[in-house]
């Protein structure tokens, strides 16, 4: 039977020695394997294709069928590690929260239990940039993803 922890071990057991940190591990219906990287630098196409027969040469595909993919977390997913925020300290987040709903910022610092995020100035009328005091949100109800800069 295919378990997430046994998973787990043979992703971190392949990316030893890189800069390569796994993410997450979904096991879908119909035994479909999801596994997402990051990395302190980035993630090639390469590494994900390296990571994947890694793992499906240590799970018997005669025992149990399975459909198996690698992604690397990319722009889109919430930062959720330690690992991760620490890449984008000092850069612009996208910031969503319950009270202040969605809007972008530049994350400044980290803990367990918060994050600093330094607002961006929002456009007033006579369309000046009024500043905004620092914001200290509660990390567990409040979710970071990279901001896509154009």
């Amino acid at each position: 039977m295919l378990s997430l922890q046994k998973i787990s071990s043979f992703v971190e057991e392949a990316i030893q020695d890189t800069d390569l940190f796994l993410v997450d591990v979904k096991l879908k219906t119909n035994n479909v394997i999801e596994i997402y990287i990051d990395a302190d630098s980035s993630v090639c196409i390469d590494q994900c294709v390296q990571i994947s027969r890694f793992v499906e040469s240590k799970l018997d595909r005669d025992t149990e069928d399975f459909e198996l993919n690698v992604f690397s977390w990319g722009l889109s997913g919430a930062l959720k590690l330690d690992r991760q925020l620490q890449k984008y300290v000092g850069q612009d987040v996208e910031v969503k929260t319950k009270e202040q709903g969605k809007f972008q910022g530049k994350l400044l610092a980290f803990n367990t239990e918060t994050v600093e995020i330094a607002p961006a100035p929002k456009k007033s009328k006579k369309k000046i940039a009024e500043e905004q005091p620092n914001l200290t949100l509660n990390r567990k109800t409040t979710e970071l993803k990279p901001a896509i800069v154009f």
